[in-house]
């Protein structure tokens, strides 16, 4: 049986379409000459036990936070000593400092990892760490920095904790960390040590050990624990909203007079969705009466047509960091050099959740800025009470007047304690670039007049990039560092000098990172090379992107890059020229100067000059019009050289197509046959036409032997020339296409078809020698499907013969109603009714016996569901002869067995066709 196609059913639609050479897009070359993200840098880096949550660094030691343990380490990250924090064994008689282990065989004693919440660097009293842990409480330890042996903090460590004395109020000042999340900040004023805390608490947290939501503690003199000046020194939610208004201390800083801090909250009591608020009160405050909260929104705006403007909200602060800006970036802001910029990076969260996707932006917002919009907002009056630490019908937040002297901390009688309901809006600075990355990290530091970003990213990318306000950036270093996240607990040291670097951390590692760059063989291009930012110190030698002192030769250079040619489209073009050339490489057109300028680009082709069309072209693509051939007639092999005549690519060629014979010479004059043209270098050029008479044939497919097209219409059935145009070269064909009458099938027979297939079902109409490779279609409603297989024609022009495909496998119940019809190239033809019905079973016999019927043989078999119509689809077969004459019986079938069989006197075999 020949073979056919099942696809889906629904209307028979031929998409002619127009095939595009897709040239010129050079998409290739620009991505190899794009940076390199999969580079690899060798950089120093330390691998801890278990991971780091906080990193300080002091007197050229690293002093590391992590789970159970405090590593110190040098400057080069080579581990010194280590200080074991954990685990710790908890038992409720057991107070936080006292030695448990008599008590740890007990059933309510258990040992719990000590997970670093805080370190931290006092140098008032002493010079000291103070490390503050999820045990016990949150209490915290400091360890003394012996200045002879700064990798000390062993020899002398105390516990920073007093029981509380019967008859003081149920607060534990010295209880400071929250496991679910904390900020601390340490303040030096007035010969006092003071520690501005954020945490995240949930009623989980009950005396003794209580949490307070922000407070300011004083470190004690004698050092062994903190005190709160005041039953005012702490702000708490109150107790019913404790599970359901998280709040997340993300960041905080000092600045002139006043602390800040960094939330992520809900918008409202009532509200599911979050957003990022800054915290503002005075440094000298200790009752906190200056404490202001105020929403700060990172957006990012897109002009769209008709004047429209998309807005999108970045709502989820995930790490910030203040520092001062360049010069370039402080004029764009209209800032002073010692103005204090906020950064931050933000994401849009999933919704009615703070859980951050993988959408992100970067703003910024001078400290400056921060304050003058809190005292505008204050002075509008656009507040309310707190409402989620005093409670929407408080006594504290109804008819409340509040103070408006908000511009400076001075008189202790002004009280704010409000929330400003308008938020301080600022937008992405990078607009939109980091819309497909969660961003984890930021730290910024600046070289000359530039302010540079470090970023870090949830899947371990380190980038850095260039803040700028008046033109677009793109990171000149963007590697992957690890598999981890990169954490917000970022290092920035000796940001002015050559050496300086920034501390990463990732999972259980940290990472040392140059500020000038780990390296600059991640640029391609020499233009990339040359263009990146004068403090990475790159230069382009040996066709790669090198420090000078990593280059072996003296090719060393930051001045000048020659062009480099990666592709040229197309490869040959026909010699009377006209082919639109396209060169596809880097560096085209490049100037350290003027970046990329083409007005004195000039490409030449065999010694003549191809005319460059400056508009489509670019610094990874050249377009010029091919001259004609010096020699027409040959096909010659030209070089083509770029510049200053030197040669960049040699596998250019003039050639001469040529047209040898097309097939099929005929088809319907509704059109759709697939015509074949034959010939030589049919693929050169870069536009391809075949016509018949003048109409365009619809391209499918070229090579460089074969072109295919699907014929046009014609309204008059006859002999049309084809025409071949390959940009200016114009060849016709010696041999015509001619045009018949569209076919159409009159009926089928017969009308039904056994389950197994292999019948041959004729059809009969006029004008079905139209075509070449006619085709039947089933179609099946209950599968859903169409089944195509070709057709051939018979001697006569009104018949062709189709066999039908077996449906045995797709286990449907006969009988059962399909549709047949028939295409003819772009012709089909009506629907008729077509069953498919039970194979019949026919009984075996051991010896061929024929019945005498006049002048006739007759062969009877007899058997089973043997379909009086289906079984004239010449199913049946003796010695591979079809039956002359079929008589259908009650159950058998008398076949008449062609006279020419039987006189060969040979065995006969009987064969039913499924």
């Amino acid at each position: 049986m020949k073979p056919f196609t099942a696809y889906p059913s629904g209307f028979i639609v031929f998409l002619f379409a127009l095939l595009h050479r897709s040239h010129g897009q050079c998409k290739e070359a620009a991505k190899k000459s794009d940076m390199n993200l999969g580079v690899k840098y060798d950089l120093p880096n330390f691998i801890a036990d278990t991971p780091i949550q906080n990193v300080v660094l002091y007197k050229h030691h690293v002093y590391i936070g992590a789970v159970n343990k405090i590593y110190v380490l040098n400057e080069t990250l080579q581990n010194i000593s280590v200080y074991k924090t954990g685990p710790v064994l908890e038992n409720p008689d057991c107070a936080p400092c006292e030695d448990c282990r008599d008590k740890a065989n007990l059933s309510n004693s258990v040992w719990k990892d000590n997970v670093n919440m805080a370190l931290l660097l006092e140098t008032y009293y002493d010079d000291q760490l103070i490390s503050c842990g999820s045990v016990s409480g949150g209490i915290c330890h400091r360890h003394i920095i012996h200045p002879d042996n700064p990798a000390d903090i062993e020899s002398e460590v105390h516990c920073m904790y007093s029981p509380q004395v019967d008859g003081e109020a149920d607060n534990c000042p010295d209880c400071v960390v929250s496991t679910l999340g904390t900020k601390v900040l340490v303040t030096e004023k007035d010969r006092f040590v003071n520690f501005f805390v954020g945490n995240t608490v949930t009623s989980t947290f009950q005396p003794p050990h209580v949490l307070h939501s922000i407070s300011v503690r004083r470190l004690k003199e004698t050092q062994d624990g903190f005190e709160f000046l005041t039953d005012q020194s702490y702000i708490d939610i109150l107790p019913q909203l404790r599970d359901s208004y998280p709040i997340r201390y993300v960041h905080a800083f000092e600045n002139d007079h006043f602390v800040y801090f960094l939330t992520v909250q809900r918008e409202t009591l009532d509200s599911q969705s979050f957003h990022t608020r800054i915290i503002r009160f005075c440094t000298l405050d200790s009752e906190m009466r200056s404490y202001m909260e105020m929403p700060l929104e990172c957006i990012f705006t897109e002009k769209r047509r008709k004047r429209s403007i998309r807005k999108e909200v970045f709502n989820i602060l995930q790490a910030a960091y203040v520092s001062k800006p360049g010069a370039a970036l402080a004029h764009e802001m209209g800032l002073g050099l010692n103005d204090d910029i906020l950064y931050g990076v933000f994401a849009q969260s999933k919704p009615d959740s703070s859980e951050p996707t993988n959408r992100s932006a970067v703003c910024a917002v001078s400290v400056r800025t921060i304050n003058e919009f809190f005292n505008k907002i204050v002075d509008k009056q656009n507040m309310k009470c707190l409402q989620h630490f005093y409670g929407k019908e408080s006594k504290y937040c109804l008819n409340r007047a509040f103070s408006r002297n908000a511009s400076y901390c001075r008189a202790q009688d002004d009280e704010y304690r409000l929330e400003v309901t308008t938020p301080l809006q600022r937008v992405d600075l990078f607009m939109g670039q980091f819309n497909s990355v969660l961003l984890t990290s930021i730290s910024v530091f600046t070289k000359g007049n530039l302010t540079i970003a470090n970023l870090g990213t949830s899947e371990g990318r380190f980038m850095q990039i260039v803040v700028s306000r008046s033109e677009p950036t793109a990171p000149h270093v963007s590697f992957q560092l690890d598999s981890h996240p990169i954490s917000p607990q970022v290092v920035v040291k000796n940001s002015l000098a050559d050496d300086g670097y920034t501390l990463v951390v990732t999972g259980k590692k940290i990472t040392k990172i140059p500020l000038k760059g780990p390296g600059c063989h991640h640029f391609r291009s020499c233009s990339q090379c040359l263009l990146a930012p004068a403090f990475m110190h790159c230069g382009w030698c040996s066709q790669q992107c090198l420090r000078s002192s990593e280059c072996p030769s003296n090719t060393w250079t930051q001045d000048t890059c020659l062009p480099r040619v990666y592709e040229i489209l197309p490869s040959s073009a026909p010699i009377e020229g006209g082919t639109k050339l396209t060169l596809c490489g880097w560096d085209f057109g490049f100037s350290k100067n003027n970046r990329f300028e083409l007005k004195n680009t000039v490409v030449h082709i065999g010694g003549q000059i191809c005319p460059l069309e400056a508009k489509s072209s670019n610094k990874n693509r050249l377009e010029c019009t091919v001259p004609a051939a010096k020699s027409p007639g040959f096909n010659i092999s030209s070089s083509v050289s770029v510049g200053h005549g030197k040669t960049l690519f040699n596998t250019f060629s003039y050639v001469n197509p040529v047209i040898t014979s097309i097939s099929p010479t005929y088809g319907p004059k509704s059109g759709g046959t697939l015509l074949t043209v034959a010939g030589k270098y049919l693929d050169s050029g870069k536009s391809m036409r075949i016509f018949v008479g003048e109409q365009p044939c619809t391209l499918k497919s070229i090579s460089a032997s074969t072109v295919e097209c699907y014929t046009p219409a014609q309204q008059i059935p006859q002999e049309y020339r084809v025409r071949m145009e390959i940009d200016e070269a114009v060849r016709d064909t010696s041999r015509h296409f001619t045009y018949r009458e569209d076919p159409v099938v009159l009926k089928i027979h017969p009308a039904k078809s056994f389950l197994s297939g292999g019948s041959t079902i004729t059809a009969q109409g006029i004008n079905l020698n139209s075509v070449c490779f006619p085709q039947m279609v089933i179609t099946v409603p209950k599968l859903g499907m169409n089944f195509s297989v070709a057709c051939s024609h018979r001697s006569s022009s009104e018949i062709i013969c189709c066999t039908t495909p077996s449906l045995k496998s797709f286990n449907l119940q006969p009988p059962f109603v399909t549709k047949v019809f028939f295409i003819f190239d772009g012709v089909s033809s009506l629907y008729f009714d077509f069953d498919y019905v039970n194979n019949p079973v026919f009984k075996h016999f051991e010896k061929t016996v024929f019945i005498s019927r006049g002048n006739q043989n007759v062969l009877e078999i007899k058997g089973n569901y043997i379909d009086s119509e289906a079984v004239k689809g010449e199913v049946l077969k003796v010695g591979n002869k079809s039956c002359e004459n079929l008589l259908l019986q009650s159950e058998s079938i008398l076949c008449t067995v062609p006279s020419d069989l039987l006189k060969s006197n040979s065995e006969l075999n009987i064969e039913v066709r499924q």
